[in-house]
């Protein structure tokens, strides 16, 4: 099912996407919000990069954040590779953005091997339980 967010990102239907964060996301955009998006440095996003270098990489991270400062910016992405998405001002995100095809993915992101919910610095903090969840 396609689906758009109130015409956020206009004429680009969402494939996939988490209700919650999506509207987390047309929020700031909607605000006005300055927003980042930083690449997800992983074998997954890409595979040719030797692990040394993406660790290199991730050292320096501040130099690969992106501006965005309005919906079409977002299809500017890099085709493929997922990237943390938050407002320039804050320092953690569980907003995962990328562009596949043409079209603007809005995601949440789970580890693969706990099925926790993971953010840019690698916890999650539940306000429900007042508990860290460790993704490591």
């Amino acid at each position: 099912m396609n689906t758009t967010i109130d015409s956020t990102i206009p004429g680009q239907p969402l494939a996939f996407h988490d209700p919650e964060v999506a509207q987390r996301v047309q929020g700031w955009l909607g605000g006005g919000k300055p927003l980042v998006w930083i690449p997800i440095l992983s074998l997954e996003n890409f595979p040719d990069t030797p692990p040394e270098i993406l660790h290199w990489l991730d050292s320096r991270q501040a130099a690969l954040h992106v501006p965005i400062s309005e919906p079409a910016d977002l299809l500017r992405m890099p085709e493929g590779v997922t990237g943390w998405l938050m407002p320039a001002d804050e320092v953690d995100t569980d907003v995962a953005c990328g562009v596949w095809n043409g079209e603007v993915y809005i995601l949440g992101v789970k580890d693969k091997r706990t099925g926790h919910k993971q953010t840019l610095l690698g916890e999650r903090f539940e306000a429900a339980t007042g508990q860290i969840d460790d993704c490591q």
